[in-house]
């Protein structure tokens, strides 16, 4: 199946740590990682409301794309691997 990684930290290296052993075990699941782009949010206090909308708008329109390269990828991977 496709998988894509993306994580958010308040730290400059946090999530990308978290989706380094993420994409271990999605390997090992024989996943089909989405590699490009890579997605590592900086979480800060605001950045999401409480109903989940996107406060920055340079990071909303970072979200839009990363989810349509996801979408992408998405049927890529399953016109070579139809579905059963």
């Amino acid at each position: 199946m496709p998988a894509a990684v993306i994580g958010a930290s308040p730290g400059q290296i946090g999530t990308a740590v978290g989706q380094q052993s993420l994409r271990a075990v999605l390997s090992f699941c024989n996943a089909r990682q989405m590699t490009a782009p890579e997605a590592y949010v900086h979480f800060r206090p605001g950045l999401f409301t409480d109903t989940g909308e996107v406060t920055d708008d340079s990071t909303a329109a970072f979200l839009r794309d990363f989810m349509q390269e996801f979408h992408d990828h998405v049927e890529r991977v399953l016109t070579v691997l139809p579905r059963s």
